[in-house]
């Protein structure tokens, strides 16, 4: 008989126990043979004709038993208590004889037998048949659960994980010549693949092979494209896990597969263990997020144990990825576990056009894009990101019945991932389209005024899909990216173009008409104070001062409030004054050439887009 069915049986059993009690109740109630029903309006004349001898109130005050004169019948009345006085009042009236009386006791035994059947035995069944189901799920076994009151034949839903799971042991063919970026990384993974492939002459000298390597960077920027071609050059089994698959509902169940992963890795050796976002078990134990048993830690000591336990771990590599080291337990990345940390960072400008070459080597193009040219456009950009670029314009070219791809498609697929999806109809009125204008000329103009440290490269008023009316492109001097030594100078004069477009609608429309078309502008220019100020020690009061609230590369469990108010207040005051003076400082500049921005302006109404060639002209 399956399980379904004896729980249908039962379940009815039970039902009609309940029904067979209730009945008993209802019509045997205090030993009468007979217990009808009746109206309250027969209930009080049959009071006031002297039919009634007695009658019973239950505590609960919603029903009445009136008692024939011959005490042989009885009769049920429910009421609304606050009818009771009224009855109360007949029974003094006709001398009724009034008794109140608790429910019958075997009335609450059965009241007792139905709740524990309701909430304790029916929820149990349940909860049983979930548990059996989702562990037959993973572990392909019989669905039949035993019933509650039989041996659970070796079911222990919070016991120990099955311990035969299997990992997936993988051959690449990948070089490392794959991996385009910058030369040291390369140097670096190229060394790791001399180790695997010829460890003699490092055993000679004395050296030990690392038993780990963290691979530590943003995203996108070929970490686990490395790691496939360190296995793949060194002919080694190659084991990739993310970290989440680990992390399990039941606690141990994650150890379980650490230690499978790594029986696996010693059975296949040589071989290298790539763990994918590690930071999902490496977190920092103990964090307020994390209590001291849960399945996460467990499995992060489990990992800790097979990196540097009693185990022989001669020719296994074990490799992990990660954008957030900052968060790591200090026991992982300690050495003799992860011996080096390879810092795999965004590429400069070099390696970024060896990539875009790359990439571009695999298109068809017109053979006249300027290199160069793109990958100081693309600043900030990893390798996955401007794979998509050439994707993105590889299908605007086909958008437009091209066969090859030119630099135009490039552009307008940098433009389009950099700013959003352009409108191609404007149904905006000339009001608006003029506002629009004075405010995007307003950062253009601000920026040409910096020659020394900005270039202009577009200035356009077209609408785009993320709900801005218009945009300006521009980019500091390639020597201010490259060498990275901003100074407080170069920072104001970027918070002046960016209240370029608030202080232009002020010049021209005056305080009580500006538009919300600057709140982006601001949100920008705060944050960029606030770093000026609590990180880079650009204040005038708090020279040495360092937030580390508002460090980006802060640890994952956040800050405690160190600071005082007054301390606060200063670093606000400071912040807010940056910004004041920058947009001061940006009215100043536009109403001083107030008649150049309102020719520069109308030009961009009429033409929707203009290069920093045009805007010289004019200036």
């Amino acid at each position: 008989m399956s399980f379904f069915i004896k729980i249908l049986i039962f379940t009815t059993s039970i039902i009609g126990i309940n029904g067979f009690l209730e009945n008993y109740f209802n019509n045997f109630r205090f030993r009468l043979p007979i217990i009808n029903e009746i109206p309250f309006t027969e209930l009080i004349n049959n009071m006031n004709n002297h039919k009634i001898s007695k009658i019973l109130v239950e505590n609960n005050y919603k029903d009445i038993i009136s008692i024939d004169n011959n005490l042989e019948t009885g009769h049920i009345t429910h009421i609304d208590p606050i009818l009771l006085p009224s009855i109360i009042d007949k029974t003094l009236d006709n001398e009724i004889i009034v008794n109140f009386i608790k429910p019958n006791g075997l009335s609450e035994i059965f009241n007792g037998i139905n709740f524990l059947f309701t909430n304790i035995f029916i929820p149990y069944l349940l909860i049983n048949l979930v548990i059996r189901l989702i562990l037959s799920y993973r572990t392909g076994t019989n669905t039949n659960m035993p019933m509650p009151n039989m041996p659970m034949q070796n079911f222990n839903p919070f016991g120990q994980a099955p311990s035969n799971l299997k990992f997936d042991a993988k051959k690449y063919n990948i070089s490392l010549s794959s991996w385009v970026g910058s030369p040291e990384v390369f140097e670096e993974c190229f060394e790791i693949i001399s180790y695997m492939a010829n460890n003699t002459e490092y055993k000679e000298i004395g050296a030990e092979l690392p038993k780990g390597i963290l691979l530590e960077g943003p995203p996108g920027t070929g970490k686990t494209l490395l790691a496939k071609a360190i296995a793949s050059e060194t002919n080694s089994t190659f084991f990739s896990v993310s970290g989440s698959e680990f992390i399990e509902l039941f606690v141990g169940m994650g150890a379980v597969r650490i230690r499978n992963l790594f029986d696996e890795a010693r059975k296949s050796k040589p071989s290298i263990i790539f763990i994918d976002e590690i930071d999902t078990i490496g977190k920092q134990r103990g964090g307020s997020n994390t209590m001291g048993n849960d399945e996460r830690e467990q499995t992060l000591n489990q990992l800790l144990a097979e990196m540097d336990g009693f185990a022989d771990n001669d020719q296994i590599l074990i490799i992990a990825a990660t954008n957030r080291k900052d968060i790591l337990d200090k026991a992982l990345i300690r050495p003799g576990r992860f011996d080096r940390i390879v810092r795999v960072s965004l590429p400069d400008k070099t390696s970024r056009m060896q990539i875009i070459k790359f990439y571009l080597d695999k298109v068809k193009t017109s053979g006249n894009i300027n290199l160069e040219n793109i990958s100081e456009m693309t600043d900030g950009y990893s390798g996955a990101e401007i794979k998509n670029l050439i994707n993105e314009a590889s299908i605007l070219a086909v958008r437009n019945k091209q066969k090859i791809i030119k630099s135009e498609d490039i552009i307008n697929a940098l433009e389009k991932l950099t700013v959003g999806l352009i409108k191609n109809i404007d149904t905006r009125s000339d009001d608006a389209k003029m506002r629009v204008s004075l405010h995007e000329i307003g950062h253009a103009f601000l920026t040409m005024k910096y020659p020394d440290y900005f270039n202009l490269n577009k200035v356009s008023i077209k609408a785009t899909y993320n709900g801005a009316g218009g945009y300006t492109l521009f980019s500091e001097k390639n020597e201010i990216k490259d060498g990275g030594l901003y100074t407080k100078d170069i920072l104001f004069k970027r918070l002046v173009i960016m209240m370029g477009g608030k202080a232009a609608e002020y010049v021209f429309y005056g305080n009580n008409y500006v538009s919300l078309g600057a709140t982006q502008d601001l949100k920008q220019a705060n944050d960029l104070a606030r770093k000026m100020i609590g990180i880079f020690g650009m204040g005038d009061n708090l020279k040495v001062f360092y937030n580390k609230n508002i460090d980006m590369e802060s640890s994952f469990f956040g800050s405690s409030d160190v600071y005082s108010e007054s301390t606060k207040i200063e670093m606000d005051m400071e912040s807010i004054n940056l910004v004041k003076l920058a947009y001061l400082e940006a009215v100043k500049l536009l109403e001083e050439n107030k008649d150049k921005i309102k020719i520069m302006a109308d030009e961009l109404v009429l033409k929707q887009i203009l290069f920093n060639s045009d805007l010289e002209k004019m200036i």
